[in-house]
């Protein structure tokens, strides 16, 4: 923080903070005094969106939109975590599985890739889903206890083989990929979807007969990131990252 503005009492300059996708609300419309932030009614705003953001050298925020930093967490590290990374760290958090249930990660990418690390660190019996033998090792390497190509294998059958998954965390932007891993959910599992996707097909027959359900999953405000930011800080979870060297003359 560089300076805070008259009446934020909060925060104070010099303080290591970061802005993540969800910048503000109104805090007074029925969805904001349900706890229902993203919802807000009036004045959602959107890092990037509604004003400047990630590219700046500097930057205006809301206060409410700021997330404290852990000192052992670098910026590098811990940018990314304050988008998919808390994506990934609040839908799973607030999944329902409990620990020891299996928890499917379907895609190994950007969000992917953080939300296998987060279900093994939170004790789940994680699976990875991916197309290729290639992405077999990244799985194993970030913790997952199984591997399923979806190339050479059917993915809602192989996680019946292990009694069905409680949690499928959908991170990939392929709607036919999604609707291939749905029958894998267990009775009364959740298929939350929180990658950007076309129509996927759902065959009401599965929902109904075991109450499986399916859901999206937004982001976060920002006590879900400082929450996620602290809990990679002692977990242990980091992101891969590729760093891009800017320069102020935009060369």
């Amino acid at each position: 923080i560089d300076a805070v503005g008259p009446g934020v009492a909060e925060w104070k300059s010099g303080q290591r903070v970061g802005v993540g996708w969800h910048a503000g609300h109104c805090g007074h419309c029925d969805p904001c005094r349900r706890g229902d932030f993203f919802a807000c009614q009036v004045a959602l705003l959107t890092t990037g969106i509604s004003f400047d953001g990630g590219y700046a050298e500097y930057m205006v925020a809301p206060a409410e939109a700021l997330a404290s930093v852990p000192e052992d967490l670098s910026a590098i590290d811990g940018a990314p975590l304050m988008c998919a990374g808390v994506t990934t760290f609040n839908a799973l958090r607030n999944s329902g599985a409990r620990p020891g249930e299996v928890v499917a990660v379907l895609g190994i990418g950007g969000l992917g890739h953080l939300g296998v690390q987060f279900a093994v660190k939170m004790g789940f019996k994680t699976v990875a889903i991916a197309r290729g033998k290639d992405k077999g090792p990244l799985a194993k390497k970030l913790g997952a206890m199984h591997y399923i190509d979806s190339l050479e294998k059917n993915p809602a059958a192989e996680l019946n083989k292990l009694g069905g998954a409680k949690v499928i965390i959908a991170t990939v932007t392929n709607a036919d990929a999604m609707t291939a891993a749905l029958g894998g959910l267990a009775p009364n599992g959740v298929f939350i979807v929180i990658g950007a996707a076309g129509p996927i097909s759902v065959d009401p027959i599965l929902l109904i007969s075991g109450r499986r359900s399916v859901k999206g999953w937004y982001s976060g405000t920002s006590i879900d990131s400082q929450d996620t930011l602290k809990f990679s800080a002692l977990a242990g979870v980091q992101s891969m990252n590729e760093i891009l060297r800017q320069t102020l003359n935009r060369r």
